[in-house]
């Protein structure tokens, strides 16, 4: 009987040295009641190999992540979280979660899809209005008429100076097909002003209390011309929407991936203490079991 004693006692020894040198391996310090709630990293420590034998392997110590990094099947989170901030989808697939892989790659393509779609309908539109204006809105027939005025209906308008120095330049910029549009100082300019009933036979004869009534109710091309604007805009604002999609996309993904690497590891390893019975020298003792499952 004492000889079964010493045994059992020399196990649970061994036991308890095994599992305090584990959780040495990745600095942790013991905690209550370990032998039934072991940490997870020296669960995985004492499943996957042993600190002695990779020890004597390597002569410059591993640090946590490169000795988790050798253990069989074990997924680092931070480099599927890596693979699906650069490729949606790919750190689900490093993982093993196909499913998922599929769907943030799908959502992937489907956002640069509508992106790619969509600007090119709103680059075209924006060239097709652009030319409209380049053949219907004469900056000559503005700039006589402007330099008609007296200087102090000059003073009144607030955009006829950029659109000067934009003349002065010969440059056409964004501001400049926003302004001839948009504004009804510039209505003097579009060669479809209606004369009729205005007691007006001349663009000279227009002065600044003329300017509301004839850029929203006698010349059709400006209307015709600011809804190809907004169509052009509202096209690629859907685009932005695409690539306001695409990166969400990528933030999600890459989260998600570490989080099912995560799922995935603790998976890997499941430990149950228990007691059991043994036959020894014809006689059956009770005995601790820890049990590892991966």
């Amino acid at each position: 009987m004492r000889k079964q004693t010493i045994f059992v006692a020399a196990i649970l020894l061994m036991f308890a040295i095994n599992a305090a040198w584990a959780g040495d391996l990745f600095n942790e310090s013991a905690k209550t009641n370990s032998f039934l709630s072991p940490p997870k990293t020296s669960q995985i420590t004492l499943s996957y190999f042993s600190p002695l034998q990779s020890t004597m392997q390597d002569s410059v110590p591993l640090t946590r992540e490169q000795q988790l990094s050798k253990l069989p099947g074990y997924k680092l989170p931070k480099k599927a979280l890596f693979f699906s901030a650069v490729i949606p989808g790919a750190g689900e697939a490093f993982v093993g979660s196909y499913w998922k892989a599929a769907a943030f790659f799908v959502i992937e393509a489907g956002a640069w899809t509508y992106y790619g779609v969509n600007r090119s309908k709103g680059l075209k539109k924006e060239d097709e209005f652009e030319f409209f204006a380049d053949e219907h809105w004469n900056s000559e027939a503005w700039l006589s008429w402007y330099n008609g005025l007296q200087e102090s209906e000059q003073n009144i308008f607030t955009h006829a100076t950029h659109m000067l120095e934009l003349l002065e330049e010969g440059r056409r910029t964004q501001q400049y097909y926003e302004m001839i549009g948009k504004y009804s100082e510039f209505v003097t300019g579009w060669d479809d002003l209606d004369f009729a009933g205005s007691g007006i036979n001349d663009i000279s004869d227009i002065t600044v209390d003329h300017l509301y009534d004839f850029r929203y109710n006698r010349t059709d091309n400006a209307d015709y011309y600011m809804d190809m604007r907004a169509e052009s805009n509202d096209l690629l604002g859907r685009a932005r929407t695409g690539t306001t999609i695409a990166m969400i996309n990528h933030l999600l993904s890459a989260i998600d991936a570490a989080w099912t690497a995560k799922i995935h590891n603790n998976r890997l390893l499941k430990t149950a203490l228990r007691m059991e019975k043994i036959h020894f020298d014809y006689r059956t003792e009770p005995v601790l079991s820890l049990k590892f499952n991966w």
